[in-house]
């Protein structure tokens, strides 16, 4: 079975990411967020990755996730 090339992104139920192959509509992997986060954006895929807003800890913050391991690359503090 191949990697997908192709990805698209769309929140799950509870604090998850269920992140899609494009080209079949199956579901690739599902990025868990950690308890007592919020999302408050949806996900945007751009080249290489995707970025979600969370409320967390008292603040907002951006997290940027790569595609296709979905691993996490940055989070910035966005406010308080």
């Amino acid at each position: 079975m191949s990697k997908p090339s192709a990805f698209t992104v769309a929140l799950g139920p509870g604090n998850s990411i269920n992140v899609y192959d494009a080209m079949t509509g199956s579901i690739y992997r599902t990025v868990t967020l950690s308890g007592g986060s919020q999302v408050v954006s949806s996900p945007v895929v751009f080249g290489n990755g995707f970025s979600v807003t969370v409320k967390e800890n008292g603040g907002t913050y951006m997290h940027i996730y790569g595609l296709p391991l979905c691993n996490i690359k940055s989070k910035t503090h966005v406010s308080n």
